[in-house]
């Protein structure tokens, strides 16, 4: 084979390169989380049965997967017909609820039921007319010692799901909230949203928050609402084992051994070393050269793309 044909057979190579480095971007195929997966099966199946369950929280280190398996989980329930909103927090409260306001309308009109779309936009006008009338006035309306009050949007995101989730009930559907970064959240939006899971459990209405964030998520959700504790399934996102990670590369025996040493399990690890490993393959399965070949570049763009952007902006007590 001339030189010409092999630069062409690895620009071929190239462009079939199933890895997907990346901030949440989707794998070809998402090993290892077969168990998560299953538990959203069984809330979508509930959903659409008529009966209401707990949320879900997830939490673990960066490079785990947590975003990719949020992702995954609202096409699921949007493959169901579900109404699925999601946003990634940001700690500045207004903007969060500009967020969640947003998400929920684009939810609506992504429905393709007509007679539905149109009883969810029904309910959204009388919401949005309420909140109106009521202008900068707040109300005092605690749920417990632990609320100071209720501000104009606490209200109207309030009212908006609980309407929504009674229409969505009688259809055998649901309104899902997946927040990935919830850690970051303002602790007053953070206290609704939570209350709100709470509220709706005990209606029986279909409202579920799908969250994912760092390792200390649980301890700031039992922070902001003790009763927290009780809402959700929380479960921790860790490492891949070996096994899983073998089932995720096509690479020589060697190759593989050395991809498994450096990716120590770490999805995100897994996606940028397997990526680089292949670009500088001229053959399948890949060789232990072209994994060696692609450490330097794998491990740079992880020092500069996860690494150094994460300790940039990280604040003092992190």
């Amino acid at each position: 084979m001339n030189t010409v044909d092999l630069a062409r057979r690895k620009e071929a190579m190239h462009a079939l390169n199933p890895f997907a480095p990346g901030a949440g971007r989707q794998p070809k195929e998402l090993v290892g989380r077969e168990q998560e997966l299953e538990i959203m099966d069984r809330i979508i199946a509930r959903t659409k049965a008529g009966y209401s369950d707990r949320g879900l929280v997830y939490s673990g280190l960066r490079g785990v997967g947590k975003t990719v398996l949020l992702l995954r989980m609202k096409d699921m329930a949007a493959g169901q017909g579900l109404i699925t909103v999601r946003m990634e927090a940001t700690g500045n409260e207004t903007h969060d609820y500009e967020l969640l306001f947003d998400g929920i309308s684009k939810a609506i009109l992504r429905e393709r039921r007509g007679t539905l779309r149109q009883k969810m936009l029904d309910s959204l006008k009388h919401v949005n007319e309420v909140s109106l009338e009521l202008g900068l006035i707040k109300t005092s309306i605690g749920l417990g010692n632990e609320d100071k009050g209720i501000s104009s949007d606490s209200l109207r995101l309030e009212m908006m799901v609980e309407e929504l989730c009674r229409e969505l009930k009688k259809e055998g559907s649901g309104l899902f909230l997946f927040i990935d970064e919830f850690q970051v959240m303002s602790s007053d939006l953070m206290g609704t949203i939570i209350g709100l899971q709470h509220s709706m459990g005990q209606e029986d209405l279909p409202f579920y928050v799908i969250a994912a964030g760092l390792p200390n998520l649980p301890g700031v959700l039992t922070k902001s609402r003790s009763y927290a504790e009780r809402l959700f399934q929380y479960k921790r996102i860790g490492r891949l084992p070996e096994d899983k990670t073998r089932e995720c590369l096509r690479f020589d025996d060697d190759a593989l051994n050395r991809l498994i040493e450096l990716s120590k399990g770490y999805p995100y690890s897994i996606q940028v070393y397997g990526s680089a490993a292949f670009d500088e393959s001229e053959s399948s399965p890949i060789p232990l050269s072209a994994v060696i070949k692609g450490e330097p570049i794998a491990q740079a763009s992880l020092d500069s793309g996860l690494y150094e952007s994460r300790w940039q902006r990280a604040r003092p007590l992190e």
